[in-house]
């Protein structure tokens, strides 16, 4: 009996040891799905870093663009004067020769062969003032601007005249200089109101092309989708990058500094028998230019719509 309880109160070991399919084990495809959530996190962590990095450059990069930019539209809206330069100073007109100038044709296009049977109703009145002179010498400033001809090709091509012309546009210069002008030097430049050089900005709308000394006074403004840089030189310096200092026909065409740069002639160094300036009708500044001219022994013969004819007397 004794054995009996002992043999039954005593649990068996066996009993003790858990079964195969009773040991707690993670199965395989649990223990595959915890172990990528840990592995994630440095590649989301590098990328993060990685993003905010690049657009840390983006930003820093368009604000200085942007810097740039505004800068770029600052010096837009300033003329550059280089007030210690004179007219007649020689490295100037050795300047304008060598870079400026150069003969009025484009020999990689097509050449524009018109050429009207007569000249301009105005450009035979200063024909009949010259008593139809041959081989004379012209300067144009503003040739072909807007799709206009030129009052001084007929007399070239014709009359055997030469000449400089003068055209700040590069459209129009462009336009020039496939008119195959043989005889006739060129200058990508506008004359300069101040008888020193100078920079400007030409701006390009609906009403032509202006420089900034003729615009409002806000030149800070934004500019035109269109704008160019260009060079300004004195009628006097170019004349004598070209040696011409006796001229019979000045055709004059530079919208609101028409007064100023006639000013800036040195009339006692330099003969000009014929002055054409192209007004538009403004009482106030034809008179203004009217006045100027007669203090300068010029007087008006006659105007033909915006072409107001002056003539050394």
């Amino acid at each position: 009996m004794k054995n009996q309880m002992e043999t039954t109160d005593v649990p068996s070991l066996e009993s003790n040891i858990p079964s195969s399919a009773e040991t707690p084990t993670d199965s395989p495809k649990e223990a595959k799905t915890t172990q990528p959530s840990t592995g994630l996190v440095k590649p989301l962590a590098t990328f993060f870093i990685a993003f905010a990095t690049v657009m840390t450059v983006l930003i820093l990069y368009m604000d200085n663009t942007a810097m740039k930019h505004y800068q770029f539209r600052m010096n837009l809206s300033q003329d550059f004067d280089f007030l210690s330069v004179t007219q007649d100073n020689p490295q100037l007109v050795t300047y304008i020769r060598e870079v400026f100038l150069g003969p009025a044709i484009e020999p990689h296009h097509k050449p524009i062969e018109y050429i009207a049977e007569e000249p301009p109703e105005d450009v035979l009145y200063v024909l009949k003032l010259l008593n139809n002179k041959v081989n004379g010498i012209f300067v144009e400033a503003g040739a072909y601007s807007d799709g206009k001809t030129s009052k001084t090709e007929w007399l070239e091509k014709k009359l055997f005249w030469k000449g400089l012309l003068v055209q700040p546009d590069p459209r129009h210069f462009f336009s020039l200089r496939r008119h195959n002008r043989l005889k006739s030097q060129a200058a990508h430049a506008c004359l300069s109101p101040m008888p020193y050089p100078k920079e400007v900005t030409l701006h390009h709308d609906h009403d032509g092309v202006k420089i900034n000394s003729v615009l409002s006074n806000n030149l800070i403004e934004e500019p035109e989708w269109f704008n160019t840089r260009v060079k300004c030189f004195p009628l006097y310096s170019l004349l004598l990058a070209v040696n011409m200092t006796s001229v019979d026909y000045f055709s004059l065409e530079s919208p609101g500094t028409e007064l100023q740069i006639l000013e800036t002639i040195p009339f006692d160094e330099v003969s000009i028998k014929i002055i054409s300036v192209h007004l538009e009708r403004d009482p106030v500044k034809m008179g203004v230019i009217k006045q100027f001219l007669k203090m300068k022994n010029y007087t008006l013969k006659k105007n033909f719509n915006e072409s107001f004819i002056y003539q050394m007397l």
